[in-house]
Formats: C-alpha cells, sequence, structure tokens
C-alpha cells in the first residue's frame, strides 16, 4: 500500500470518499506541523499547498507531490529535480472563482461602487458618481492559462473586447488578438483594463515596472491577480501617486504579509484583497478531480495532468 500524505484541512467525507474510492492506497491527513514531519517520513505521495527543502529532506520515500497550488515557485525545484520526483500542480482549480472575482472587480471599477460605499460611511448622498460600462471596454489579459482564458470568455459575453499576451502568439479562444510575452507593451497601450495573471519565475520576477505603468491608457485599471514577485511594488506605489493608474486592485505583492511600512497602504486608489482571490468553499471539491486522476496515474493507469515542468517553473 503506498502511503499518501495529505497536509491540508479536508474534510471527513473527502478522506471517506478517497479512501473508498482507492483502496490500494493508504490515505492520513493532518494539519499540525510536528505531526506532518512524522508522518512524510513514510510518504510516497504528499499533497499540500506548502512543500519546502526540510520537508524534502526528511521524505526518504516521496516519488510525487501534488500541489494544490497552481504556482510552485516556492516550492525548491532543483531538489526536487534532482530527486526524481515527480511534481504535478493544481492548474485549473481556480479558473472558475478566481474569474468571477475578476468580472465582480471589473465591475464594481466601471460602477465606481467602491467610491459609493465611501460615500455611504460618511452619510454624503452623490448622485454624480461616475457610472462607466464594461460593454466595449478593452481587457488586456496578462497570462492566458486555464484562468485568463476563463476571464476572456465570460469578459467577451459581457461584451468587452479581450486581448492578452502570452509566451508565444497563438490564438486563444475569446481572445481577439495575441501578443507574445517580447510584445506585452502593446497590451498596456491598448487596455482600459488590465489584469496579471503571469506565473512566477526567474523570467518574470518583478518584470511590471515603471517601463510598462507609462504606456497605461489615460483612465485605465490595474489588476493584479497572479503571482506578487511579477510587479515592481515601488514602481506600482508611483504609477498609483502620479494618476497614471486611475484604480488598482491587488490581491498579491512581492512581500507578504504586505508591509505597515508599504506606501501601497496610502494609496487612496488602490483596493487591497489579502491573497484571497485563489480561495474558495468549493477548492477541494475541484481539486479532487485532478487528485483522482493523477492517483490513478501513479500506479500506471494513463498520464499524470498538470505535470509540472520543473525547468520553466510551472
Amino acid at each position: 500500500m503506498a502511503n499518501v500524505l495529505i497536509y491540508h484541512n479536508i474534510t471527513e467525507h473527502h478522506l471517506k470518499y478517497l479512501k473508498e474510492k482507492f483502496p490500494d492506497y493508504n490515505f492520513y491527513s493532518c494539519t499540525d506541523k510536528e505531526e506532518m514531519e512524522r508522518e512524510i517520513e513514510s510518504a510516497e505521495v504528499f499533497i499540500s499547498f506548502t512543500f519546502t527543502e526540510e520537508m524534502l529532506k526528511s521524505a526518504d520515500h516521496l516519488k510525487w507531490v501534488q500541489a494544490l497550488s497552481a504556482g510552485v515557485d516556492s516550492f525548491p525545484l532543483s531538489a526536487i529535480k534532482e530527486r526524481g520526483i515527480i511534481l504535478t500542480n493544481g492548474r485549473g482549480i481556480h479558473k472558475i472563482h478566481m474569474a468571477e472575482y475578476a468580472i465582480g472587480v471589473l465591475i464594481m471599477l466601471a460602477r465606481n461602487f467602491y467610491l459609493m460605499y465611501e460615500k455611504q460611511r460618511n452619510k454624503v448622498w452623490d448622485p454624480k458618481v461616475h457610472q462607466g460600462e464594461i460593454n466595449g471596454a478593452t481587457l488586456g489579459i496578462l497570462g492566458l492559462g486555464s484562468i485568463g482564458s476563463e476571464i476572456a470568455q465570460k469578459a467577451s459575453f459581457l461584451g468587452m473586447h479581450v486581448i492578452g499576451a502570452k509566451r508565444d502568439s497563438t490564438a486563444v479562444p475569446y481572445v481577439e488578438k495575441v501578443y507574445s510575452q517580447e510584445a506585452m507593451e502593446e497590451v498596456f497601450k491598448k487596455s482600459d483594463y488590465i489584469i496579471n495573471l503571469l506565473p512566477g519565475t526567474k523570467n518574470t520576477n518583478k518584470i511590471i515596472d515603471k517601463k510598462y505603468f507609462a504606456l497605461m491608457k489615460e483612465g485605465a485599471c490595474f489588476i493584479n491577480m497572479g503571482r506578487g514577485s511579477t510587479v515592481n511594488d515601488e514602481d506600482f506605489a508611483e504609477a498609483l501617486k502620479n494618476g497614471k493608474i486611475r484604480i488598482g486592485v491587488s490581491d498579491v505583492f512581492y512581500k507578504e504579509p504586505l508591509p505597515e511600512s508599504s506606501p501601497l497602504w496610502d494609496a487612496d486608489n488602490l483596493i487591497i484583497t489579502p491573497h484571497i482571490c485563489g480561495q474558495s468553499d468549493r477548492y477541494f471539491d475541484r481539486a479532487l478531480e485532478i487528485i483522482e486522476h493523477n492517483l490513478a496515474a501513479f500506479k500506471g493507469k494513463g498520464d499524470y495532468v498538470n505535470l509540472v515542468n520543473i525547468d520553466k517553473g510551472y
């Protein structure tokens, strides 16, 4: 029996389901760090949001790691590769609820709901708050994976013109024009709203900086939902301060939690959410689809899904 350690708070219902469907696995779940450190010594399969080099050193029998996150930039990729351990991620889990976050933010910014709430708190009746539309506006998406593609579909159904950038410029459904990452400046020049979903790799570290912010259209908004490491927070703060960005929304930051000393806290045209756009009360239900498939693949029944290219980092 292969030992599977799940380092995550899952329900008894989910654990029972896995045990009944895969009786040839020995499943164990925990949330306590010390408990995990004991159990990982005998684990062949590890399922978690977190995986460190210290954890890897204790896992002598480990053969496969299933990340519950889409991003694995915090994982010890070189050491995983050196050990020959299979790494799969949670790509696709997030596309529904993160697309809903994106659409909600877009409508909020167009209708200025955040301004109306502020006036409500101050007991101000102001019917002159500008009311715009996302219909007919241009949405630029940086990173057109499963989440970006889902946002593109939903945004286009709402009448937006969608453009985007990814590693190559091959066509993506519902995206009118796809630019390569080298031509990403075109997205900044042409978009009314920009959503950043770039993966966190050595090639994207602080890639979005003052050069790109300077290209933005007057009145454009910037929404950061991908990896905090891809944006230069100092340049972001300056672009907000000088009005180059009308309104910013950021769920992720280069350093988290966002330090109290960060000027971003003082930007009155920035809405901060605490790295929660990827959360959902249905998260593990969707994760199960990937886990089930890969548990079968681990026993030789088919190929793994979401296999990570360790050299690329995603």
